[in-house]
């Protein structure tokens, strides 16, 4: 398939084709990195997750689509009626303009987040399910958006035990607005990498764990276990040594794209490789070489 992806409960960044209607005019200039690291410290652990409507969810899909089709002028009017907005802004990291598709109902729901890199480049799917509870993963998610032109960034709204019953953890709820989000990438050809991480003892002999979920390998994972490795990781290959528990043999998305031939990849960091900038700086360069040359 020609794009990629990586999915979780909040923020999603998209790019569009080159010739599009124009949609809103740019408003201000962020630092993504800032902007998605209060996005996520303003998340409480135990609390702030309300579950949405299937109508919901599709109205929040209709926005994206729109914007992925092309017609961000569109996505404003569709997303409105259920309390979330468009705008454009410029990213001061990378100095792009992007699109940002979030919650301003003014309620605390914890679906996520959409911004939409307006280059034309194909596009990259990125998914961040567990933010703050996978510490650091979304600095992963943004440093690998910001490598990858024309990338879709998702990070999820809430914190994985928001919820009871898993209902706030993105990457096992099928009913919620990052699943929806995830199968309109799927349904655009949009590859996914799913980034997550793992405390150290979980698989002490390895600093990543790389699998397509329940096929446990794929063409994508063997070449982003390869990019890792090459960068001097010790990386476990659940279809050659299991890693019980870093699989994602039951994650939501990896499950979808399974059963419809989509590209996933699910890739965990070891919490001593998220603690360090230059280590993540290492994994980001080296998915976003594999990814770029796709």
């Amino acid at each position: 398939m020609g794009a990629f992806a990586l999915v979780a409960a909040g923020v999603l960044v998209v790019s569009t084709p080159a010739r599009q209607e124009q949609g809103p005019s740019v408003s201000d200039r962020i630092d993504l990195a800032e902007s998605i690291g209060r996005f996520v410290q303003d998340q409480p652990q135990d609390s702030g997750y309300q579950a949405p409507t299937q109508h919901e969810r599709g109205v929040v899909a209709d926005g994206v689509r729109a914007v992925l089709g092309g017609h961000p002028a569109e996505a404003p009017d569709l997303l409105s009626p259920v309390g979330y907005s468009l705008r454009q802004v410029v990213d001061t990291g990378t100095g792009r303009p992007l699109y940002e598709l979030s919650d301003t109902s003014g309620s605390r729901r914890g679906w996520g987040r959409v911004l939409v890199d307006t280059d034309p480049a194909a596009r990259t799917g990125i998914e961040v399910p567990h933010p703050k509870a996978d510490l650091d993963s979304e600095l992963l998610g943004v440093g690998l958006f910001r490598k990858v032109p024309g990338s879709v960034l998702v990070v999820a709204g809430a914190h994985r035990r928001a919820a009871p019953n898993r209902r706030a953890d993105m990457a096992h709820a099928t009913d919620s607005v990052f699943e929806a989000v995830h199968e309109v990438l799927a349904a655009q050809g949009v590859p996914v990498v799913q980034l997550h991480g793992y405390a150290n003892d979980s698989a002490p002999d390895n600093d990543m764990v790389v699998s397509s979920g329940p096929t446990l390998h794929g063409p994508l994972a063997d070449r982003v276990a390869n990019a890792l490795e090459a960068a001097g990781y010790a990386v476990c290959r659940p279809w050659v040594t299991r890693c019980p528990g870093l699989e994602a043999t039951t994650n939501a998305q990896a499950q979808w794209s399974a059963a419809h031939g989509d590209e996933f990849v699910h890739v965990e960091v070891a919490r001593e490789n998220r603690d360090s900038p230059q280590d993540r700086d290492r994994v980001v360069a080296a998915l976003a070489q594999e990814l770029n040359g796709r």
